[in-house]
């Protein structure tokens, strides 16, 4: 894949930021997806119990594939 050195920040620099905010505020996201699951497809989204901690191990991963993006386009 050949990135731009620009290219290659901007996305690991993405990917960060996603799991930041999956671990710092998982209950604001499920709220989100809430409201977008009823003005976009008109169903109802109703986050079960343990769907924070879901969230948060989203994030994990994000970090993850961050870290590794960071080694392996550097």
């Amino acid at each position: 894949m050949d990135l731009t050195r620009t290219e290659r920040r901007l996305l690991w620099n993405g990917t960060t930021l996603a799991g930041v905010v999956h671990l710092l505020v998982p209950g604001l996201l499920l709220s989100l997806a809430r409201l977008g699951y009823r003005w976009v497809l008109a169903v109802e989204f109703t986050p079960q119990e343990g769907s924070r901690r879901r969230v948060r191990l989203l994030g994990v991963g994000f970090l993850a594939v961050a870290a590794a993006l960071k080694r392996l386009l550097e």
